[in-house]
C-alpha cells in the first residue's frame, strides 16, 4: 500500500478542492483552489511543500478526469515537478464509498479520491507526451467534424428529394463540387430551366475538370430531369432557405475537417525532429493493410505509450473488443458480448479497417486476400454484418500481433 501523503483534488469548472491526507489517511490540510487565482495555486504549493518537509516524502497530486477541466491543474502541477495520478471517475471503490455516505460535496470528493488511490494501491501515471494529446485532440475533432458533416449530408439529401428527387440520376453524389455549385445557384426545377444554357455548362465543366462535351450531355440530362420533376417539386420558401444553408454547412464542414487535417499532418512532421518515435510508430502501422495515415496517428493518439500494455490482452480491452463476463455460482453466459470499457474511437478504427481489408481493387483484387477470403467463407455461414464482426477481430488479432 501507498505510504506516502497524497493530495486528492474534486476538479469543476471554476473551483477545485484539494485535501491532503497523512500515510495514516489524517486530514492534513484542505484549500479551495479558483482556476483565476494564481495566489490559490501558489498556495497549493505551499501546502504540498510543508507536508512533504513534515513527513520527508513528496505528497502524490490525484484527481478525477473530469472532461478538459483537470488539464489545467494537471499542467499545472507536473510543470513545477509533482508527480499526478489521474483515475477513472468510474472507479468501483470510489462508487462504493460515495454510496454508504449520505453527504455529497466537493470536499467528501476529493478525500474519497484520495483514499481510492490509497486503497487500490494504483501506481503513479507518467505525464502523457503534449505533442500525443495535441494529436488526439485533432484526431477526435476530424471524427467529431466528419459526424456533423454527415448528418448535413442526410438533411441535404432530404430538402433536394423534396425539391427535385431525380437530380441523384444527373449527380449520384450530391454532395460533389458540381452538385452543390448547380444547387447552390440553381435550387429548384424552374430556375434550372429558366438558366442561361451556356453558364449552366460552363458551371458544370469548370467544377468538374471535364470536357465540354461531357458537361453538355450532364446539362442536357439535368435539363430533362428538370422537366419532368417540375410539376411535383415542392419549391416553397422553407425548402429554398433550407437548402442553401445545408450547403454552407457542408462547404464549411468540408474546409474545416480539411484543416485538421492538415494539422494533423504538420504536428507528425514536426515531431520526426522532436520525437521520432511517434512518426515512426505511424509509419509502422501504416505497414498493416487497411491502415492509411489518419487511421495510424488515431490509433498512435488513444493508445499513447504501448509500453504500458504489459500483455496483449491488456490492449485488448483498452480497445473495448475483450469478451464481457456474466457468471454466477455455476451458471457461465455462452452469448457475452464486447465489453466496450475502452475507446470508442479505437472500436471505429478497427471496424474501417475491417471494411477496407475486405474491399476490391479496381482491377477486382482482393485489398487483404487473406481477410477477403475469410470473410467470404463467413458470409457462408453468417449474415453480411456477422461476417464483418469476425474479420474485425481478425484485424485487431494482426494489429497486436504487430506490438506483441
Amino acid at each position: 500500500m501507498n505510504l506516502k501523503p497524497i493530495a486528492g483534488i474534486d476538479v469543476s469548472k471554476y473551483f477545485s478542492e484539494m485535501v491532503v491526507i497523512s500515510p495514516a489517511n489524517e486530514i492534513l490540510a484542505r484549500l479551495t483552489i479558483h482556476h483565476n487565482n494564481p495566489a490559490d495555486f501558489e498556495r497549493a504549493i505551499e501546502i504540498l511543500k510543508k507536508v512533504e518537509e513534515d513527513f520527508a516524502a513528496r505528497p502524490i497530486i490525484v484527481m478525477e478526469a473530469t472532461g478538459h477541466y483537470h488539464k489545467i491543474l494537471s499542467r499545472f502541477f507536473t510543470c513545477r515537478g509533482w508527480d499526478v495520478s489521474i483515475i477513472n471517475p468510474y472507479n468501483l471503490i470510489l462508487s462504493k464509498m460515495r454510496e454508504k455516505v449520505k453527504v455529497k460535496n466537493d470536499k467528501n470528493d476529493a478525500l474519497w479520491i484520495a483514499l481510492t488511490f490509497r486503497l487500490t494501491n494504483s501506481a503513479i501515471a507518467q505525464p502523457s507526451s503534449e505533442t500525443l494529446d495535441c494529436l488526439k485532440n485533432l484526431c477526435r475533432q476530424y471524427y467529431n467534424l466528419s459526424d456533423e458533416l454527415t448528418s448535413y449530408k442526410y438533411r441535404l439529401t432530404s430538402v433536394v428529394d423534396q425539391i427535385m428527387l431525380n437530380f441523384k440520376e444527373v449527380f449520384p453524389d450530391i454532395c460533389s463540387k458540381t452538385s452543390l455549385a448547380i444547387l447552390e445557384n440553381y435550387p429548384t426545377p424552374n430556375d434550372i430551366l429558366s438558366a442561361d444554357s451556356e453558364k449552366l455548362i460552363s458551371i458544370i465543366q469548370q467544377t468538374s475538370k471535364k470536357s465540354y462535351q461531357w458537361a453538355k450531355e450532364k446539362y442536357d440530362l439535368l435539363i430533362a430531369k428538370a422537366k419532368e420533376f417540375k410539376p411535383f417539386s415542392i419549391s416553397n420558401l422553407a425548402n429554398v432557405t433550407m437548402l442553401k444553408v445545408y450547403i454552407n454547412m457542408v462547404l464549411t464542414l468540408q474546409q474545416n475537417i480539411d484543416k485538421i487535417f492538415e494539422a494533423i499532418n504538420q504536428l507528425v512532421q514536426q515531431s520526426s525532429q522532436t520525437q521520432p518515435s511517434i512518426s515512426e510508430n505511424i509509419n509502422l502501422l501504416q505497414s498493416i493493410p487497411g491502415i492509411g495515415f489518419l487511421t495510424a496517428a488515431t490509433i498512435l493518439a488513444e493508445i499513447g505509450d504501448f509500453e504500458k500494455f504489459s500483455k496483449p490482452n491488456k490492449l485488448v480491452a483498452f480497445f473495448g473488443i475483450d469478451p464481457s463476463v456474466n457468471q454466477s455460482g455455476q451458471f457461465v453466459s455462452t452469448s457475452n458480448k464486447m465489453s466496450k470499457r475502452g475507446s470508442k474511437i479505437l472500436r471505429r478504427i478497427l471496424f474501417t479497417i475491417a471494411l477496407a481489408n475486405i474491399r476490391t481493387k479496381r482491377d477486382s483484387k482482393p485489398c487483404n486476400p487473406v481477410l477477403f477470403e475469410y470473410y467470404q467463407k463467413k458470409c457462408q455461414q453468417k449474415p453480411k454484418k456477422v461476417a464483418i464482426f469476425r474479420c474485425y477481430e481478425k484485424a485487431h488479432m494482426h494489429y497486436l500481433c504487430c506490438y506483441a
